[in-house]
Order: C-alpha cells, then sequence, then structure tokens
C-alpha cells in the first residue's frame, strides 16, 4: 500500500468581508436628497435605475443605470435624485485586504454576472433580516426566526466574490469618471442646504462654528468659505439672524417673556439677546412688542 502525504494549499484571503452592518434597496422620489454622513466602514451604492448626484468629500458626480461606487470609511457621503425617479442597493460593510485600496474614487459599471449578485444579496437580505430594506435611518438589523439556513453567511459570500470580481475586472480597465459641473454645483449646494437644515434644527441650542463643523464633517475653512459664498453671510450671522427672526415672531405672539424668548432662540443670556436684538433690527425687544402691537407687524 502506497500511502501519500497530503500538503493542503491554504488559499489566499485578499478581501474578506468582517462585518455586515446595513443593506437597502430604496426607491427615490423626484427631488429626494439625504442628509449625508460619514462612518468607520465601507458603503456600495449601486444604481438600478434613473440618475442620482453622489458627493464623496469635496467630490461630486453623476451616477448612472448599472454604475457602482465605494464610498471609503470615514469618507463623508451623500445621495441624491436628479431629474426624476431613481433606485438604489445601499450595502455598508467593513472588509480587509489591502486589495480594497483599488475601490477608491472609482466609479465603476457593473455587467450581468456583478449584477446577478448584487440581486442575490438584496434577496437573502429579505428573507433574512426583521428589518424592511428600505428605512434609511436603520442602525442594526436583527436576523428573523425563519431565516434560511446560512442566509448570512451566503450574503457575506456574495459580497466577497462581487469584490474580487470587481477589482479583478477593472484592475486593467478601471474608470474613473472626472467630477462633472453640474454634480459638482449640485453637490456644493447640498452641503449649504445641509448647513442651513442644521442651523434650524438647533436653533434653541448653543451652537458653535465648531459643532458644525463635526456635524457636517467638513474642514471648517471649507465650509466657512463655501457658505459665504453661496449665501454672501457667515454661518454665525446666519444663525444670529435666524434666531433673531424666530425673536420675533415669538414676540408677536405675546405668549413669552423675554427670557423664556432668549432660551428659546439660543441666547445665554437675556442681556445679550437684547444687545443682539437691538443691533440688528435697531430695536430693543420692548421696542419691537410695542411697534407690533401698534401697527400689526412681525
Amino acid at each position: 500500500m502506497i500511502i501519500l502525504e497530503y500538503i493542503p494549499v491554504t488559499p489566499e484571503n485578499l478581501i474578506s468581508v468582517d462585518r455586515l452592518y446595513t443593506v437597502h434597496y430604496f426607491e427615490y422620489a423626484r427631488g429626494y436628497s439625504f442628509y449625508g454622513e460619514k462612518h468607520d466602514f465601507w458603503e456600495l451604492v449601486y444604481v438600478d435605475r434613473g440618475e442620482v448626484g453622489i458627493l464623496a468629500d469635496t467630490r461630486c458626480y453623476v451616477l448612472r443605470q448599472g454604475d457602482i461606487v465605494f464610498h471609503k470609511p470615514y469618507e463623508y457621503h451623500n445621495i441624491w435624485a436628479l431629474n426624476s425617479f431613481a433606485n438604489s442597493i445601499i450595502i455598508s460593510f467593513s472588509a480587509s485586504g489591502k486589495d480594497m485600496d483599488f475601490l477608491k474614487n472609482k466609479i465603476m459599471h457593473l455587467d450581468k454576472n456583478d449584477r446577478i449578485l448584487l440581486s442575490k444579496i438584496i434577496h437573502e437580505a429579505e428573507h433574512c433580516f426583521n428589518e424592511p430594506l428600505n428605512i434609511v435611518e436603520l442602525n442594526t438589523m436583527t436576523k428573523k426566526d425563519t431565516a434560511p439556513f446560512g442566509s448570512e453567511q451566503l450574503i457575506r459570500v456574495y459580497l466577497e466574490e462581487l469584490l474580487i470580481g470587481i477589482v479583478r475586472k477593472n484592475n486593467t480597465a478601471q474608470i474613473t469618471r472626472p467630477s462633472t459641473e453640474r454634480a459638482a454645483e449640485e453637490g456644493r449646494q447640498m452641503i449649504v442646504d445641509t448647513i442651513i437644515t442644521y442651523l434650524n434644527e438647533h436653533i434653541s441650542d448653543s451652537v458653535t462654528l465648531d459643532d458644525v463643523v463635526e456635524a457636517i464633517c467638513f474642514s471648517k475653512t471649507y465650509i466657512k468659505t463655501l457658505f459665504k459664498e453661496k449665501t454672501g453671510t457667515t454661518i454665525v450671522k446666519y444663525l444670529t439672524n435666524l434666531r433673531i427672526d424666530k425673536a420675533k415672531r415669538l414676540i408677536s405672539e405675546g405668549k413669552m417673556t423675554f427670557s423664556e424668548i432668549a432660551a428659546a432662540c439660543g441666547f445665554a443670556s437675556v442681556h445679550y439677546f437684547s444687545n443682539t436684538f437691538k443691533k440688528i433690527t435697531e430695536m430693543t425687544p420692548t421696542e419691537y412688542s410695542m411697534s407690533v402691537k401698534s401697527k400689526g407687524i412681525l
């Protein structure tokens, strides 16, 4: 009897998906836009229908049906629908392997086999997790009691196959689509709109410029310059004017004291509120209140 000594081959693990955070399938209405975010893991965005605008840090792109982009860890990103309705698949995950670097700052167009893998991921996710795939504010997925055997593992396997296939196919023919002026302009406006939304949501809070920078995830110099360019004023002055406008409305209603109005509008003290109010309106809060009562104006 001949006894052979078998020497195993240890397969290379060039790309390994370590964690799965979310699997989404979104249908965007005309004019939809996302608030924007960044996190310490990867996120892929695939356009299944229509066109979307993509903001990745300060780079802006237009993605069309069949295009995919990968947002690297800690990259601020945003998405909005262009012109009409659009559908997208968004999968967030962590992955290890030096070849993941290949996916940074690129837009690629998927072939039929790639699209089949994405379809399989969506199918498995629908049967594996309790949460619908169209929930925007989703920070965890819970497994169904009735989830098919091995569904989570299959999602990981399909995703790894997709990533390996994309790197393999595009290593010699990579696509890096340049930012279009149309997308760039919409992206810059999106950043400003996001700042304005944040300011409106925090009128009553003690908000500083550093708070805005942390929330918007861009450098202080960049957002200060961009905001001034788009609005003609600074972020601090814009917030102050929002607070004074709110104070005017509250004064006209006549239901709150000046101290209560100062607090509701984010001023540290009624004294600071009164000084700021007079500086902007050229009237004290008391004078403005009398003016409203006598003239019936806001």
